[in-house]
Parts: structure tokens; sequence; C-alpha cells
């Protein structure tokens, strides 16, 4: 079946960003799909953390950021003057490398959101969105019976999963890890893959990653990023059992990186 633009959720055209006089990305295009996990793969400094940043305009908050090309949320140029960046953010949501609840109440780290965006909400609205919130991240068991006790006590793969909880609570439409796993145990990790292949059903995802048997085992499309570039860019299974190019093959085999 021939793919149209409305397969896609989010487009890159052109894309290249500098930190200063410092050029980080070059010339990216990539076409993010709707319910479909985008593993983003490459060396550590290749871009792909900055790339991710991007998608969400997270990078506006570091000085001296200059970006130029456009990126599309739904054919919405998410760095035109008229775009509201704080509903853009509702929609694209973000997780980070590291777990970071907020110093407050397991309940209130995933109300918080909800609140911020709705301030006339009622208490047992707000309580239904809590609750299915975690049980999509497959928490609810774990927490209900100590939902006033402060998320800094959890595990670390717990407080991963309440984090991205947190995101869902606010009914985004894209979700972004950056290197969601690679503070937690196997375990976790097992965890969070497994939630992340769920939240796929619902959500477009894109996910940062340094472990390439992590890229193998969620992904469903891959970038390969390279000094700012994009190298190749498809199917996984495709890109990982036959990649068009060399240095791509060279990577996935571990010679470099």
């Amino acid at each position: 079946m021939q793919e149209t633009e409305n397969h896609f959720k989010i487009t890159s055209s052109n894309v290249s960003t500098w930190y200063g006089v410092h050029d980080v990305l070059k010339d990216i295009n990539m076409k993010i799909r709707r319910r479909a996990i985008t593993g983003l793969i490459g060396p550590s400094g290749c871009g792909k953390s900055t790339f991710l940043r991007c998608l969400n305009r997270l990078n506006d908050l570091v000085a001296n950021f200059r970006i130029q090309g456009e990126i599309s949320l739904d054919g919405d140029d998410i760095y035109s003057p008229d775009t509201d960046v704080v509903l853009m953010r509702r929609k694209v949501g973000m997780v980070f490398q590291q777990p970071n609840p907020f110093p407050m109440s397991i309940f209130d780290n995933v109300a918080f959101g909800a609140r911020e965006h709705n301030r006339q909400i009622k208490k047992t609205e707000l309580s239904e969105i809590v609750e299915e919130s975690f049980k999509k991240v497959n928490l609810w068991d774990e927490v209900k019976h100590k939902l006033n006790d402060s998320a800094l006590n959890l595990s670390g793969g717990q407080q991963q999963r309440l984090c991205i909880a947190r995101v869902l609570a606010v009914m985004p439409e894209v979700i972004l890890l950056d290197e969601p796993c690679s503070s937690l145990d196997p375990a976790s990790t097992a965890r969070i893959e497994e939630l992340i292949m769920e939240l796929k059903n619902s959500y477009s995802v894109v996910v940062v990653t340094h472990n390439l048997g992590q890229a193998r085992r969620i992904s469903d499309y891959i970038g390969f990023f390279l000094d700012g570039r994009l190298v190749e860019y498809g199917l996984a299974s495709e890109l990982i059992n036959n990649p068009r190019e060399k240095v791509t093959g060279d990577y996935l085999e571990g010679n470099f990186g």
C-alpha cells in the first residue's frame, strides 16, 4: 500500500541546528509515522538527542541555539511564530534519561500536569485520570495503596514508569523518550520496553537509545545518525539485516561507537 502524508505524524524537512557557531545537525529529513516506534541510534555526540529535543522545542531553552528548516506536527510548523508552544509540548511529551519525579506525592506527580492544563478540573475526574494513567504504565497495583507517599521513595524503574504516566495524564499524541532505560537494571528495562511497545497502539513513539539490542527489540523504524547527519532511515528489519550504507553495517557490527 502506497504511503500518503496521512501516515505521518511528524515531518522534518532540511533541519540543521547550531549551538553558537558549532553545527550539530545537518539537513535532516525524516517522516515519523503514526502509531509506530521510531528508534534513533548512533554513537555519542552524533546529534540524535538534539534532534529528539527539536521535536518539542526543548532546545529553545538552550542559550545560542539556532535551527533552520521546518518540523511539522500534523502539517503545522511547530517553529512558526503562531505556534502555542505550551499546547504543542502537551501534544508532544518527553521522558528523560534519568527518572525525574517531582518532590511531591505519587498522586500529585501525575495529577500536576492535568491540574495545570485544567484549573477547573473536578477531584473525581482528576482521580480517574491519575488512576488510568498509572494503569496504562502497569503501575497502579504497585502504588494504589500509597498514593500519598513521596514519589522519591519508588524504585528507579517505578520512577521511570511514573514519569511516563505523568506524560500520559495530559493526553499527548507523541511520546519522546531519551535513553529511558540507561539507568535501569535489566528487569526494569524489560518492563519499560514492554510498556513502550504497548504505547505504540495509541501514540507515535520516538526513542533515542544507545542500546542496539533494545533498538532491534522495540523499533518499527530506525534512523542511524552519524556526525550530525541522518545516514540511513527505514524499516527496522531492513536496516538491521540489510543496511544500504557500509558505515551503518559497521556500526551495527560494533566496529565503532
